[in-house]
């Protein structure tokens, strides 16, 4: 959720809650105009059915379907525009309803406020999760989601970070360590490398990438270039082929790249380069195990202090290649 959407939200709230002469109908309209993006940023399918004075079930249903980390999930959301407090008889009514539904999760949103007894039987041991809202409950939900997501994304990230940095010392210190790395691990741990060494470093999708692993941007000569880097690291051994190669270069050329480094741990067959032009094996070089040690070796004398990056960064990024 970005910050837009967040105010957008707490405004809508805020009318909400100031507008006591709205009707029953547009009310849950506009509850479900807030709810939905909230419950859909969490995975959800969300959907909305206006129901007649009377009918039992809920304004909005929502459903996680099933993936690799996550079982099915359902929930629903009642909304109750009332000026007076909500008791223990329309609580234990949409307890009832969702127990029939076979619903995880009820959130009972109101105008007003809920009974002792209300939120008394909201602490108890229930089949289902049961969480009652006012609207300052409603608004929390929202910075809640929002700070939840970026500290999370935070945390992770640095500790990504800080994983790769012992990779890039440890390989620096005994090459062998990269046999136990996997392929995406090498992708971080050169982002690092990169990013410590000087570059503006952007690491692509771990699929779908374009074609490159790696999009590094600097200035040379007052020039403000980019060049993009493909790393190989197959468990199996096998080595880099002309195909490969060719496409790699057809990335930099259709993209307008300044140049590329193509890096196989486990180097190239004898056809890889025999398709390039000089002028082709200019803009494209190549680095094998040998260059991503050297690079990991050049990061941790950065990291000790006893080495200085160089005022144009090419020459840290093709020292060594073919």
């Amino acid at each position: 959720m970005d910050d837009q959407l967040k105010t957008s939200l707490l405004s809508r709230i805020e009318q909400l809650q100031d507008a006591w002469e709205v009707k029953w109908k547009e009310a849950e309209q506009r509850i479900f105009d807030i709810v939905e993006p909230l419950l859909s940023d969490g995975g959800y399918q969300v959907s909305y059915k206006q129901r007649k004075v009377g009918d039992s079930g809920f304004d909005i249903s929502a459903i996680r379907e099933e993936t690799d980390d996550l079982l099915p999930y359902t929930l629903a959301v009642e909304y109750k525009h009332y000026k007076k407090p909500v008791g223990l008889d329309v609580v234990n009514a949409a307890i009832g309803a969702a127990i029939t539904q076979r619903i995880n999760r009820v959130i009972l949103i109101t105008s007003s406020r809920f009974t002792k007894d209300a939120l008394e039987l909201a602490t108890r041991d229930l089949p289902l999760d049961l969480e009652l809202f006012g609207f300052e409950e409603l608004k929390a939900w929202v910075d809640r989601i929002d700070v939840d997501d970026q500290n999370d994304t935070r945390e992770i990230q640095q500790i990504l970070s800080f994983v790769s940095r012992r990779f890039a010392e440890l390989v620096a210190k005994n090459p062998r360590c990269l046999d136990e790395l996997e392929w995406r691990d090498l992708e971080r741990l050169l982002s690092e490398v990169f990013d410590a060494i000087g570059f503006s470093v952007e690491l692509t999708p771990g699929s779908k990438d374009g074609g490159k692993d790696l999009i590094l941007q600097c200035e040379v000569d007052g020039n403000h270039c980019t060049y993009i880097v493909e790393v190989k690291h197959w468990r199996s051994g096998s080595r880099v082929g002309k195909d490969a190669t060719r496409d790699f270069l057809n990335v930099i050329v259709h993209e307008g790249h300044n140049g590329g480094l193509y890096l196989s741990t486990y180097g190239y067959t004898n056809t890889a380069f025999e398709s390039l032009s000089e002028i082709e094996r200019r803009t494209l070089r190549f680095g094998d195990e040998e260059k991503i040690v050297s690079l990991c070796k050049t990061y941790y004398k950065l990291r000790s202090g006893i080495w200085s990056p160089p005022s144009k960064l090419t020459d840290v990024l093709f020292d060594g290649t073919e």
